[in-house]
């Protein structure tokens, strides 16, 4: 499905931006987008998006809230897909069921890597020379 939006402002969250579309659908009397969210802060990880191929969208260190339009030109199409992981089966639109992620959480976390103590771990996401 192709949605066209004009007069988007540079300064709005891609998710604002898809707020914006769904208050058009609305008013068009068609479906909204589903899409998840929660915090928008870019802590919770629940706006996990593929956007033009790449997990959360063309920035580093950025999750799909912390998006701004203005990572992107004027004209440009975007492509929106839901996160892609067997273990996230799609449930509708860009919404995913990630049960099998909280239950990981409510038993306690997984941990696959070492990431030092917490004074070590990338609490930064910024290069040590720049932190320095």
């Amino acid at each position: 499905v192709t949605y066209e939006r004009e007069n988007v402002d540079e300064d709005m969250s891609f998710l604002e931006m898809l707020d914006d579309l769904n208050e058009h659908l609305i008013n068009l009397d068609a479906d909204p987008v589903a899409f998840d969210h929660d915090c928008r802060e870019g802590i919770c990880g629940s706006c996990g998006l593929v956007i033009d191929g790449a997990a959360h969208g063309p920035r580093r260190a950025t999750t799909a809230c912390q998006l701004h339009m203005r990572s992107f030109k004027d004209g440009d199409v975007i492509t929106v897909e839901p996160w892609r992981s067997t273990a996230f089966p799609v449930i509708r639109d860009l919404v995913v069921d990630r049960g099998a992620f909280d239950r990981i959480i409510q038993a306690g976390g997984f941990i696959s890597v070492p990431t030092g103590t917490a004074p070590d771990a990338n609490a930064i996401p910024i290069p040590k020379p720049t932190a320095d």
